[in-house]
This record gives C-alpha cells, structure tokens and sequence, in this order.
C-alpha cells in the first residue's frame, strides 16, 4: 500500500514510502532526503537512479527552495530551473523531468535497487535448482536493466571491471548460475502503440546452468 502516491499530477505529502510496515515508518522519506542532503549527493541520486541530465541544476534548486514538503513543492523547484517544453525533445521537458527525479527519489526511499539486488543473487538462484530454468526480468527503467543484465552475464549486479582466471584457465569471482538467452527484447512499435509504457520496457532471459 502507498502511503502516499509518488505523482507529481498533484499535491500531496512528499513521502514515496511504499507500504505502513514498521521498518517504512522509521526510514526517511523524500522530504527528509529533500531537505537534508547536500546538492552533490541529491545530482548523485538524480543520474545514478533517474539517467537525469540536468542532475546538478535540479539539486541546486530543491536546495535553495528548502524546506519542500509537498510534491508541488518538488514539482515547483524542477519547474524553476526546467522549461515546460524543450527544443532537445521531450525527454528534456518538464514533464520527463518530473517523471525521473520522482523515480530517482522511489527508489532510495524504498531501497528498491537494495531488494532488487537480492531477489537476482540470492532468490532466484535459489528458486530455479534445475539446469534450464528460465529467469525472465522485465525492467522498466536503466537501473533495473543494468542490474539484471550483470547478474545475468557475471553472476553480480556489481560492475566486473577484470575476471580473474585459476590455473586452469576457469573464471574466478562470483558463481554464475545464470547464462544469457539470447538479447534484451524491447517492445515493438505495434506493442508501445497499444501500450505507451512498454516504450521503456526491456525484457531479458537468462538460463539456469
């Protein structure tokens, strides 16, 4: 249960906990992470979870406009340094804006990429025993896909810079219980015509060896 909707389409408390647990009651909410972070850790939050280009400009009005208490007052502080329409497309207007500071604050808040992590690494493995099983992920934002995408190819979500090898020539590191099938699929033109979100989903399989 949302305990109060991460919209930006209208005001409301700026919380973004996902569910009344107790654990969500003693954890910051996008507020606290608004009002307390300096600029520089809040532009980190904008590029590494949102992709957002405008990462610095965005942090520096959320500070100057402190305290910010209700989404609109998020929204008002991105609109102050975003226009409404930009000449670059639509992924650099306002609205694009919004969509990726709100995801960016989610999923700190609820520690999504943290449960994310564990479902790849320790759940599923876990769950598909048998040679041939299949884990299918279908990721909605570029975190998400990265994440999958590794633990797929290097057995981590972590970046693998260098892979060690043994004597023998066999790769070192993280156990890889997972080999990839085939590439990432991305929905069709005919598919994002009848659904406009599949537009930035994508879906990849990987095997259980």
């Amino acid at each position: 249960r949302i305990s109060s909707g991460p919209s930006f389409m209208k005001d409301g408390p700026l919380d973004m906990r996902m569910n009344n647990a107790v654990d969500s009651k003693n954890r910051l909410n996008a507020a606290d992470l608004c009002n307390e972070m300096d600029a520089r850790e809040l532009a980190r939050i904008f590029k590494v979870y949102g992709d957002e280009p405008r990462n610095r400009a965005v942090a520096q009005a959320i500070v100057q406009r402190r305290p910010l208490q209700t989404t609109g007052d998020l929204v008002d502080a991105v609109a102050s340094v975003v226009p409404q329409f930009a000449k670059q497309g639509r992924r650099h207007g306002r609205t694009a804006t919004l969509a990726r500071v709100f995801q960016a604050l989610r999923i700190v808040v609820n520690q999504e990429d943290v449960v994310l992590e564990q479902a790849l690494q320790e759940m599923a493995p876990s769950l598909l025993r048998q040679p041939g099983g299949r884990l299918v992920v279908l990721s909605y934002h570029s975190l998400e896909d990265r994440m999958t995408k590794r633990v797929i190819r290097d057995g981590t979500v972590h970046r693998v810079r260098h892979v060690e090898k043994d004597l023998y020539g066999n790769p070192m590191g993280p156990p890889r219980p997972f080999a990839p099938a085939g590439k990432a699929q991305k929905a069709t033109a005919e598919e994002v015509q009848g659904n406009p979100r599949a537009r930035s989903a994508t879906l990849r399989v990987g095997n259980r060896q």
